[in-house]
């Protein structure tokens, strides 16, 4: 299990109907709302599963966003996980 934050460049609202949108759009699985919610995504090697909370203010101009890794594949280095799941939220 690991942990880093993102910051999105917008409130929690509009995080949820970015990230949804992307992981859905992979064919993954998103499920939650603007405070914290669960993804997984399904890799060529492997499951990717985790979470996030939202952790700035409600209605912030920037949202800062902590999200833990749950499962990986053991292959993929953890920095990889990170720049992907970044570029969905």
């Amino acid at each position: 299990m690991a942990s880093f934050n993102i910051n999105f460049p917008g409130n929690s609202n509009q995080f949820v109907v970015k990230a949804s949108s992307a992981i859905k759009t992979k064919g993954g699985i998103f499920e939650g709302d603007a405070s914290k919610g669960t993804f997984s995504l399904q890799t060529l090697i492997g499951a990717v599963k985790g979470n996030y909370q939202v952790v700035s203010a409600p209605n912030s101009p920037e949202t800062q966003i902590a999200v833990t890794i749950t499962k990986k594949p053991l292959i993929v280095p953890m920095s990889k996980i990170q720049e992907v799941i970044s570029g969905y939220f």
